[in-house]
């Protein structure tokens, strides 16, 4: 299924969910697309998420992400960019970009080893893979690029030994809203607290404690972003106590007030939350 929807100033997103295996694997695949204007800046924005490949296509004008207090200027033209506790404020001069998120068992099983090292960060995609030259070439062909990205992928998913297959389960219950106790967790993976916070960090980048806030936040702010009248029903469905709670946490992901987001983040960031939505059911 894929979904498309054309926002302000001609912008284009498109996602396409993962289909066969590759369900198990990655979130979705997205291209954003907007005019090439040299005189004109496009501001942008990113929410905190899971690892991402995203490969800027043709003619497109360098761009940069800032990430926390890191800014990368330019991007690499295929970016892989680790888990991110922190909003992406993207700048650029338009283009085409595509992307792929990579679950943390896609991670574990196509690439593996501690992401942890990647956190907030970003790598050229070949310091991972080899092949990330060819990825380019595929997605510049005549293939669509959900295509391009999931041959790319399959061809990876037999090269290493099975992916822990808690790490799958730890990704269903984070995303049930009931989830909200450490403890409750890992006693569900017979794993001790310890040991649950160490295969997070390596699988998924950060604590648990971490990744439920989180998803929590996440699940309250796309819906205060696309039904600002039910904003209190949001943070009290998502388990926040009061505003200031939710406040928090806003500095701590956003870096600013959800307010501030909304004047900062561009036409894509909205427009995305709809397309995302349409295609995989989610708008995170």
């Amino acid at each position: 299924m894929t979904g498309k929807h054309h926002g302000p100033a001609d912008v284009d997103v498109r996602y396409a969910a993962p289909t066969g295996r590759l369900v198990r694997y990655v979130t979705g695949y997205h291209r954003f697309a907007a005019p090439i204007c040299h005189q004109t800046e496009l501001r942008d924005a990113f929410f905190p998420s899971v690892t991402t490949i995203r490969v800027s296509l043709r003619d497109s004008p360098p761009w940069s992400l800032k990430i926390g207090s890191r800014c990368i200027d330019p991007m690499p033209v295929v970016a892989l960019t680790g888990p991110t506790s922190y909003a992406g404020y993207v700048s650029c001069h338009g283009g085409e970009l595509v992307g792929v998120g990579l679950l943390p068992f896609g991670w574990a099983q196509i690439f593996g080893g501690d992401v942890s090292r990647l956190s907030n960060r970003v790598v050229p995609l070949s310091a991972v893979d080899p092949g990330a030259d060819m990825l380019r070439a595929s997605l510049e062909g005549e293939l669509p690029f959900d295509a391009a990205f999931a041959g790319w992928l399959e061809a990876r998913l037999e090269r290493r030994p099975p992916a822990d297959p808690r790490i799958e389960a730890l990704c269903e219950m984070l995303r049930d809203p009931a989830t909200t106790r450490i403890e409750a967790v890992a006693e569900a993976l017979d794993m001790s607290p310890r040991a649950l916070a160490a295969m997070t960090r390596f699988n998924f980048g950060f604590t648990p404690k971490l990744l439920l806030r989180r998803t929590r936040f996440l699940r309250a702010l796309t819906t205060m972003l696309t039904n600002p009248e039910g904003g209190q029903a949001a943070l009290e469905a998502a388990g926040y106590w009061d505003r200031s709670h939710f406040l928090r946490d806003s500095h701590l992901f956003l870096g600013c007030s959800v307010r501030e987001f909304s004047r900062r983040r561009g036409p894509h960031n909205q427009v995305a939350i709809t397309a995302r939505t349409q295609a995989l059911g989610t708008p995170v």
